[in-house]
């Protein structure tokens, strides 16, 4: 499932974009929620834990404007660590 949205992505885009790494591909830049959700339901380790669970609500209210973008980065930054996916 793709998630898509109508939204202008300024709206939606986090100031710096976050690196990660799944599995053996290249680098990508998860750029706000939409591609954060989109990454954690097409592309995510199988292992998934509660960091996991958090940003993944997360990322759906703010896709639905019940919280601020900017402040659930933190928290798809702490699933990337507890998956070891986050890239330097």
């Amino acid at each position: 499932m793709i998630i898509e949205t109508e939204m202008n992505c300024s709206s939606i885009c986090w100031a710096e974009p976050v690196r990660v790494r799944i599995g053996h591909g290249i680098p990508i830049d998860i750029d706000g929620p939409q591609s954060a959700l989109n990454a954690m339901t097409q592309r995510w380790p199988q292992e998934r834990g509660e960091s996991y669970d958090r940003a993944r609500r997360l990322c759906m209210a703010a896709l639905g404007r019940r919280v601020s973008a900017a402040s659930i980065r933190d928290d798809f930054i702490a699933a990337c660590l507890e998956a070891e996916i986050l890239a330097s």
